[in-house]
């Protein structure tokens, strides 16, 4: 199941990014207009069999126009094997991304959630975004703005569909993308000043209404194995299916991105 929802998402990617090379490898998902953000920049590793040293090859052949790095692997057992050699090489990092599939009706929609477009609520969508970063960060008001782009071109590719709660003064989103029969909650995040009032849910539960009503068979989000928010998926329904091994890198001292 974690392989049809992957294959959704580069569905998306290859609607959205404006360049896709072809490697012996595998792919790299390229937009060399926003180079500051990562997720529009990346490669995606094809053969399970290649070692460490040929990913990070790899990603270098293929991002050397950037300064960061970010390679996933698509063979989940490959990329646990890769994971710890790669970890102990200075300045890289994991990220296990959990998809996480909707078993049954999962959360109710609420009054608490409304349905709305990316251009009504970019200025809190925007809010979110920077509260990702520190206050200081490098470049932070231009990595805000090619993130926002890039969330506009994949909304164009999936469905400008958006859920924020409450109503009157919004302070927590969601978007679900949309193709054929899977629907996918995206971008889930709540101001700081907002949470611990169940304004997450009461968005993922909007855009699951949503999913439900626009007749997907599957439903699903992403999460950070690693992180609390899966907790929160979990209880509302959401079930892990698999794992896909992202590879990062920040920028050097000395590059740009």
């Amino acid at each position: 199941m974690r392989d049809q929802l992957l294959e959704f998402e580069l569905g998306l990617d290859r609607r959205a990014n404006e360049e896709i090379v072809e490697y012996g490898w595998g792919t790299a998902f390229l937009s060399p207009a926003l180079p500051l953000a990562w997720d529009a920049n990346w490669a995606l590793i094809e053969r399970a069999e290649m070692s460490a040293a040929a990913v990070l090859a790899a990603a270098d052949e293929s991002l050397a126009a950037y300064g960061h790095r970010a390679v996933a692997i698509r063979d989940e057992a490959a990329g646990e094997r890769l994971a710890s050699e790669i970890e102990a090489i200075p300045g890289w990092e994991t990220e296990r991304n959990l998809y996480m599939l909707l078993r049954g009706e999962g959360p109710e929609g609420s009054g608490e959630a409304v349905e709305t477009v990316l251009s009504e609520c970019e200025g809190l969508r925007r809010e979110l975004i920077r509260g990702e970063f520190p206050a200081d960060a490098e470049d932070l008001e231009q990595t805000v703005d090619q993130l926002l782009e890039m969330g506009r071109r994949t909304g164009e590719a999936g469905g400008d569909h958006w859920f924020v709660a409450p109503p009157a003064e919004p302070a927590a989103a969601c978007c679900l993308l949309c193709d054929g029969e899977i629907g996918q909650v995206e971008d889930v995040g709540t101001l700081t000043s907002a949470r611990g009032q169940g304004l997450a849910r009461a968005v993922i539960g909007g855009a699951v209404a949503a999913s439900r009503d626009l007749g997907h068979r599957h439903t699903f989000i992403v999460a950070d194995a690693d992180d609390w928010p899966r907790l929160l998926y979990e209880k509302l329904g959401f079930e892990s299916c698999g794992v896909l091994h992202v590879f990062r890198r920040a920028p050097t001292a000395g590059t740009t991105a």
